[in-house]
């Protein structure tokens, strides 16, 4: 575009505004450089067009521990007798806590037992008792098998460790019941081939002791334990309106408080936006509602060392790469639609039409006709 005198342009003084601003991973431009001004003797501002890449990448702050936590309650009647140690790892089979010297184990599963499994045995026969005075008029029936899920989590758990061959049905058999003595006498307990629910308590998988909540000699009726998942994962706070990328399964760059850089997969993301903490400044009350996703680490061993501290995560957006770049200040939107860059040649400047592409981090991508590397265009700052 030549240097018209009816032709009216507006220049835009501020950043235009774009959504999804991003990082750029360079250094884009030096401090201007003073320049002559084409319509007036006061000097202009300047910067180079350059060629580079450009990303909608986010930065965003982060948290690495273990996750919320969950409270292991105790249901049997006693005294506590035994605790693990804070930081210990617990997994299937392994004693949580003692009652009266009595083992309270951990089973995996997603069906807490909620009644007894197994079949008292029959108590033994009086000798000399007499036989019934009137023979019954029918056999007595069968006792119907205990059977559920619950019954099923008994079996998958004592198979796992070893006490069962295999798990087939949700029924309580006599396979079952002698894989519960097994299991009994291995826990130096009487091998009843009964399992009291209170002795037994179903999670999900492995924990990790956080908290312990009761002292020896307590009543075994109270909460016991704070507990967390073994793994270390990073909670990654959102604004509630901005979880453009945020997505169940995307994989991110972490920066971990120990310096050692890893990645992550976004393993879930919350629904229910609340504010964030407020830590007693009036400004808090203005932060946006945010919801929360949890990240595990793809590698477990680059947390080594730390279990807690700021991590940053990085987001992965859109990218453009090898493109001709200028600050978004340099940007003249034309009255007649579209925008131009003023291009400086010496002394004398023209207005050059561009075709915008990405927005990133301040900056833009920019195509016109005759524009390369290295030619100095007018900027507001």
């Amino acid at each position: 575009m030549s240097k018209r005198s009816n032709r009216v342009i507006a220049l835009v003084t501020g950043a235009v505004v774009v959504a999804g601003a991003g990082v750029a991973g360079f250094r884009l431009f030096d401090k201007p450089e003073k320049a002559v001004a084409a319509d007036g003797p006061d000097p202009a501002q300047t910067v180079e067009i350059v060629r580079a890449d450009l990303s909608q990448a986010k930065d965003l702050n982060g948290r690495l521990g273990y996750g919320a936590g969950q409270t292991v309650k105790s249901h049997a009647g006693g005294t506590i007798t035994w605790l693990p140690k804070v930081g210990a790892a617990l997994e299937q089979g392994d004693v949580l806590f003692r009652v009266d010297d009595k083992p309270v184990v951990l089973f995996y599963g997603g069906t807490p037992l909620f009644r007894t499994i197994g079949k008292p045995a029959a108590p033994p026969k009086t000798p000399g008792t007499p036989p019934p005075s009137t023979p019954p008029s029918a056999p007595p029936a069968k006792d119907k098998p205990i059977e559920g899920p619950d019954v099923r989590v008994v079996k998958e758990n004592l198979t796992v460790l070893g006490f069962l061959p295999k798990t087939t049905t949700d029924k309580l058999t006599a396979a079952t019941t002698k894989a519960i003595k097994e299991w009994q006498k291995s826990l130096d307990l009487a091998a009843t081939g009964v399992i009291d629910p209170a002795t037994v308590i179903v999670l999900p998988g492995a924990v990790r002791v956080d908290s312990i909540k009761v002292a020896l000699g307590d009543p075994a009726t109270a909460d016991i334990l704070g507990v967390t998942a073994t793994d270390k994962v990073v909670t990654l706070p959102v604004d509630a309106d901005s979880t453009q990328g945020i997505m169940v399964g995307a994989k991110v760059k972490l920066t971990l408080p120990n310096g050692k850089a890893t990645t992550g997969t976004i393993r879930s993301v919350g629904t229910d936006a609340a504010a964030p903490p407020s830590d007693g400044n009036p400004a808090d009350g203005g932060k946006k509602p945010q919801v929360a996703a949890m990240i595990t680490l793809d590698q477990q061993a680059a947390s080594t060392g730390v279990d807690s501290g700021p991590v940053t995560v990085t987001v992965p957006g859109a990218s453009r790469k090898g493109v001709l770049v200028v600050p978004v200040a340099a940007l003249l939107a034309l009255r007649e639609g579209g925008y131009a860059v003023q291009v400086v040649n010496g002394t004398t400047s023209a207005l050059v039409g561009v075709k915008t592409g990405m927005f990133a981090d301040g900056n833009v991508e920019i195509s016109g006709a005759g524009l390369q590397a290295g030619q100095k265009v007018v900027t507001t700052s």
